[in-house]
């Protein structure tokens, strides 16, 4: 490992300060000054950069990069009877430490000037950091150091749905950040489309998903939850008070439950842009949550 790939060790344009205390309150988006991309050189890991480096733009904040060597496949690779199968040609071959390790060195330098592009395209200072490690967990550790983490929702697709890899699933479960989750083929959009119930995790939300319109042509969808259509009135007003002065083309959509289904229609049906949710919303508990994020294709933004 060279000295670039140490533990700690960073490849930036600008000193790191790294911050591990947690936050006790929602950080507005636009305060936002650090955001984290965990970067694997997959297609999906490649859609989470390019929306992190957008955002990042927009925000005039710092892009960082992080690529976990994967320690249970380098301890695997150390197996004598361990082989490889290749996909699709399903062509097997020997699998060793020493090729696993120099396939991880050409990756993390793949990831690393896909980062170099990708903040050169969007102006913004970025840094480049390699930890070997269980990958679920130090991407967990370094969102401690970030305002936001941004990350493709699986690191290899094998079918035409995708499905929530195992970091995605962690993050989404344990993270104490805002989490952008995104796949190959889609990028923030408009409209911009956000859960709305009353309550202060759902004005949290709302905040967050208001600044994204207003960068997004100002299209903000509200799907209001409400079970008759006194409380869906007061809750629209509720809505349009606290985003009063701001730049944005507000439309409601009345839900009458906050179930999958459900939402996963409505989503589909607003061909939304980007989905704002709390990341701690009581009524989509974290296996609700995670058949959420594998039905629909547009990015998600989970606001903690």
């Amino acid at each position: 490992m060279n000295q670039q790939e140490k533990r700690g060790e960073t490849l930036t344009g600008q000193t790191q300060e790294t911050s591990t205390s947690p936050r006790a309150n929602t950080l507005p988006l636009s305060d936002i000054r650090r955001v984290l991309v965990a970067l694997d050189a997959s297609r999906h890991s490649l859609a989470a950069l390019e929306a992190a480096a957008e955002l990042a733009a927009r925000m005039e904040a710092e892009l960082l990069g992080l690529f976990v060597e994967d320690i249970n496949l380098l301890k695997l690779a150390e197996l004598p009877f361990a082989r490889e199968v290749t996909y699709p040609s399903a062509t097997d071959q020997r699998f060793d430490s020493i090729r696993m390790e120099r396939e991880l060195r050409v990756q993390a330098e793949q990831a690393r000037r896909a980062l170099a592009t990708a903040a050169k395209r969007a102006r913004v200072h970025w840094s480049f950091r390699v930890v070997r490690g269980q990958v679920p967990l130090e991407v967990l550790e370094a969102a401690l150091g970030a305002d936001l983490l941004s990350l493709g929702k699986a690191s290899r697709q094998l079918t035409k749905r995708v499905r929530l890899g195992s970091t995605a699933r962690e993050v989404v479960t344990r993270g104490s950040r805002y989490v952008l989750l995104t796949q190959h083929g889609v990028r923030i959009g408009q409209p911009v489309l956000v859960v709305y119930d009353g309550s202060e995790s759902s004005k949290q939300a709302l905040n967050a998903a208001g600044y994204l319109a207003e960068a997004e042509e100002g299209h903000l969808t509200v799907f209001i939850l409400a079970v008759d259509l006194i409380t869906a009135q007061r809750l629209e007003k509720e809505v349009a008070e606290w985003l009063r002065g701001r730049k944005l083309q507000i439309h409601y959509h009345q839900l009458a439950g906050l179930d999958v289904q459900s939402l996963v229609r409505a989503v589909r049906m607003e061909e939304g842009g980007v989905l704002v949710l709390h990341g701690e919303n009581s009524m989509l508990p974290s296996e609700a949550m995670q058949t959420l994020l594998e039905e629909i294709d547009c990015p998600v933004l989970l606001v903690r």
